[in-house]
């Protein structure tokens, strides 16, 4: 017995070919009831959509942005627009998520949810006037967890970063456990047992403990001294920095951004002290570390988007996915052979 068509549910339920097609693509247009019957009937009578026509129809739509390219939103959760310029991670992150955009037939636009009078459900309303159907939000950055009123059954979205405590959303983000993994490997190399790890304990619970877990579980030293050796912040400040270094006494100090480089910049007994930092910036090339690539985590945001918009899927999913990207380690002279020190 042949497969059912679209032809077949449309005869069965008394509605046009074209309205099954559009329910089972998800469309707008099609009243939420009406769906509901057409997907059970599809179900019942045992339709499965033709690959070779899906991707037909892919490409035809593919090809028609590529005339008039569909717009689709980031979203900054946090900054305002005269603060993105400061930071070269952001623009890294923006820049990489545009490229794909465009390659991909898309024009992305950039909102601010910081703005004044600005809320999720006001944002919400503006994206549905524009006929703008998903949006990327930016990571949460100033706190550990967050939560952002969008009207989520609108639109296709994705989140980057894990500070997103709910609703449960397809997200991307960078592969932190790896990041320090690559870190602690890199030191080990070059000789260095005694290493610290000094840093922020938002950022770190942000990312559920990626980097303070794996730091314990690559150390070179056992566990307990390995404890030792992690310094935790909530507020991090040169002060206690420069405490928690002459009680634990390292050989090299990972960190999280580029703070405690700039400290030991006028140390001029710190000179045999390795640095790496997590948080590796074109601008700053001396200071070894792993290089977050945060275009490619810009870039796996939109591919993850447009597949949702492809398939015209709408809403909290029921089955959200994580995507992470890795970095790459750049080497500087922050760090060097022990028996070269």
């Amino acid at each position: 017995m042949s497969s059912p068509t679209l032809q077949d549910i449309a005869d069965h339920l008394g509605v046009s070919k074209m309205t099954v097609s559009r329910a089972l693509r998800g469309e707008a247009y099609v009243a939420a009831a009406l769906r509901t019957r057409i997907l059970e009937a599809a179900a019942n009578l045992g339709y499965r959509p033709d690959p070779e026509i899906s991707k037909l129809m892919t490409h035809m739509r593919r090809k028609r942005r590529s005339q008039a390219p569909r717009t689709l939103a980031f979203v900054w959760a946090e900054k305002e627009p005269q603060d993105l310029g400061l930071s070269a991670w952001s623009r890294q992150l923006i820049s990489g998520a545009k490229a794909r955009a465009e390659t991909l037939g898309f024009q992305l636009d950039e909102f601010h949810l910081a703005g004044k009078g600005m809320t999720g459900r006001r944002l919400s309303d503006i994206l549905e006037a524009r006929g703008i159907p998903g949006f990327i939000l930016s990571p949460l950055i100033s706190r550990s967890r967050g939560h952002v009123s969008m009207r989520w059954e609108k639109f296709s979205s994705v989140v980057i970063g894990l500070g997103y405590a709910r609703p449960a959303l397809h997200r991307v983000h960078h592969h932190h456990y790896l990041g320090m993994m690559t870190a602690m490997r890199q030191l080990k190399k070059l000789g260095y047992r005694r290493i610290g790890y000094y840093g922020g304990s938002v950022i770190n619970e942000r990312m559920f403990g990626a980097w303070s877990a794996s730091f314990l579980a690559h150390h070179p030293l056992p566990l307990k001294q390995a404890e030792m050796l992690l310094g935790l912040r909530r507020e991090p400040n040169r002060s206690n920095f420069l405490e928690w270094l002459a009680k634990v006494k390292p050989d090299a100090v990972i960190e999280g951004g580029h703070l405690v480089a700039d400290w030991l910049q006028d140390m001029t007994d710190s000179k045999h002290l390795g640095v790496v930092t997590l948080g590796w910036r074109a601008d700053r090339p001396q200071v070894a570390g792993v290089d977050q690539q945060a275009e490619v985590l810009g870039a796996a945001a939109v591919d993850l988007l447009v597949a949702q918009e492809q398939q015209n899927e709408r809403g909290l999913p029921q089955h959200p996915k994580i995507v992470m990207t890795e970095g790459t380690w750049r080497p500087g002279e922050s760090v060097r052979r022990r028996g070269d020190l």
